[in-house]
């Protein structure tokens, strides 16, 4: 290497050390500056545009109640909001231009929920309610539709009818059992479920069991039928 390229190269290293010793100076004195300002304490701050529009207001307590960060368009409509309620629930909430609220997303105790559609019409529930896994679905007045992880870790889903009775549920339960329900009134009418490798129905009346046709795992077929008591009162089979 020639004696040039030697000063050269020395030139080089000495500038990029005085680059980052420059460097480094100048985020020092930043730091420093950052740590010697003072404190600005007040109720409300208000962002806005260059035109003098407001686009967001951090307020330790708004309208509702709540410390907030409001942000707004640029039509002056509030569209999105994080905030703490007075009770410590953190929430966030993103409106529609009419200033109905179509996600709302919160933290109360150990539950988490976000909820998706405008307040009082059809709605989408996504939680966890007691460390257990959720989804429902709402007309607006009751929940027409849930899945759902029972407190045992089963699977399950609920089917309503228009009065909020459960009309039809689906469990898979201990022994990777399987059960459809069928309901009216409130009250079981019809299950059909695999027991012990046999197929079963079952059809009630509005207290007990009155009917059972199953297939047992050797495929063998029967019918049993029972009185107001509960008891057989004829088998096919006999």
């Amino acid at each position: 290497m020639t004696r040039e390229r030697y000063v050269t190269l020395g030139l080089m290293l000495l500038a990029s050390f005085v680059g980052g010793a420059s460097a480094n100076l100048l985020m020092t004195a930043r730091v420093e500056a950052q740590a010697g300002a003072e404190t600005v304490t007040t109720n409300q701050v208000n962002l806005v545009d260059d035109g003098g529009n407001l686009r967001a207001v951090l307020a330790s307590r708004d309208e509702r109640g709540l410390a907030s960060l409001t942000f707004y368009d640029d039509a002056g409509r509030p569209r999105g909001l994080v905030g703490i309620e007075a009770d410590g629930t953190p929430v966030v909430r993103l409106s529609d231009a009419g200033g109905q609220a179509r996600l709302l997303a919160m933290v109360r105790g150990d539950d988490a929920v976000v909820v998706a559609g405008p307040e009082g019409s059809t709605q989408v529930l996504i939680g966890s309610i007691q460390g257990n896994p959720m989804i429902t679905l709402g007309d607006g007045a009751r929940s027409r539709m849930q899945l759902h992880l029972t407190p045992a870790g089963f699977p399950r889903m609920a089917l309503a009818d228009a009065n909020g009775e459960e009309a039809v549920a689906l469990t898979v339960g201990s022994d990777e059992m399987p059960q459809l329900m069928l309901s009216a009134g409130g009250r079981p009418r019809a299950l059909m479920t695999v027991a012990q490798n046999a197929a079963l129905l079952n059809l009630f009346d509005e207290s007990r069991t009155r009917l059972i046709v199953g297939v047992a795992e050797n495929g063998f077929p029967s019918v049993s039928f029972f009185d107001e008591t509960g008891e057989i009162i004829s088998q096919v089979p006999q």
